[in-house]
């Protein structure tokens, strides 16, 4: 809670130093209810958000009243309550504000009265170990390869993903799946799931970035079930890797996942649609390796040259018009 006022400080000693001040949210609303003490005359404030906080709030608390996640008392003093006033008062005191995904857009247009031309979306780029990857081809027959990337907590769906493993048992398909990236010892995840599956997964907490296509190697499918995102890095990344996503639609998702073309989108929580395809996709791996090439060729434009480009002409469109 002290940080926007440190920073508030720090910014009427140094503002003057900079044309443009690019402040991630909730960070700088007290210099900019001040009238931005310190700032040139020509100058632009513009405000980032990595992931909308009322969007993952409101989420949360519908998670939380069907039971699905538990709010600790303390979470409406601050992450759920105040924070979420801070956010609010930085997107409405800047010049510009950059977002990520077009749900954060529209909500925050909608709801937190930011003018929608002062709202500009820019995504992330492709990380180059991703970039120029041979495309995917048929793999030997054999179990299904599902991945999971993601930590291992209820927002990035870890329910639905063991409800969909214990489904699959229960239809009698034949899968492998490796859960990457968990931030949780491999004990306590297998312990998750029956016991009939366990034989079936593979866990890795801990990776390094570098490593995650030659982790994705060989595999098929994305379980990408979220329940809120800023953006979905993963997503992204696994696409690129040649994995057909089955994902919610969150974050990226609806941008870069065509519906039966380059994966499916189905609604949050809907562990029967997932397990439907997953099941549609062992049956005909043919028409999948066609979804995966899509699915790695949605991707491969999104490079941080062109971010940076974009970046740049927002500095300079928001200067002009101060």
């Amino acid at each position: 809670m002290r940080f926007p006022w440190t920073l508030s400080a720090w910014l009427t000693r140094n503002a003057g130093r900079f044309d443009v001040l690019d402040i991630t949210t909730g960070d700088c609303w007290p210099w900019a209810r001040l009238s931005r003490p310190g700032a040139k005359r020509r100058h632009a404030l513009v405000t980032r958000s990595h992931g909308l906080e009322h969007v993952v709030t409101e989420q949360l608390r519908t998670d939380a009243r069907a039971g699905a996640a538990n709010l600790s008392w303390k979470y409406p003093l601050y992450h759920g309550g105040f924070r979420l006033w801070e956010v609010g008062q930085s997107l409405r005191l800047s010049d510009r504000v950059v977002l990520l995904n077009p749900l954060d857009r529209d909500y925050a247009s909608g709801h937190l009265g930011v003018p929608a031309e002062h709202i500009c979306l820019i995504p992330h780029g492709l990380p180059e170990p991703f970039r120029a990857l041979p495309p995917p081809e048929l793999l030997a027959e054999g179990p299904l390869r599902l991945a999971f990337v993601g930590s291992w907590i209820q927002r990035k769906g870890r329910e639905d993903v063991v409800a969909v493993a214990r489904a699959l048992l229960e239809q009698h398909v034949a899968f492998s799946l490796s859960i990457l990236g968990t931030g949780t010892g491999e004990a306590e995840v297998l312990a998750a799931f029956p016991a009939a599956a366990r034989e079936r997964i593979r866990v890795v907490p801990r990776y390094r970035h570098a490593e995650l296509p030659t982790l994705l190697r060989e595999h098929e499918v994305l379980l990408f079930p979220s329940h809120a995102e800023g953006y979905g890095m993963s997503l992204i990344e696994a696409m690129a890797c040649g994995l057909a996503p089955i994902a919610t639609p969150v974050g990226v998702a609806p941008e870069v996942v065509r519906e039966g073309e380059s994966g499916r989108l189905l609604p949050i929580g809907d562990v029967p649609g997932f397990t439907a395809a997953v099941r549609a996709y062992a049956e005909d791996r043919q028409r999948l390796l066609e979804v995966r090439r899509a699915a790695q060729t949605a991707v491969q434009g999104m490079t941080w040259r062109d971010v940076a480009l974009r970046t740049l002409r927002l500095y300079e469109s928001a200067l002009q018009a101060r």
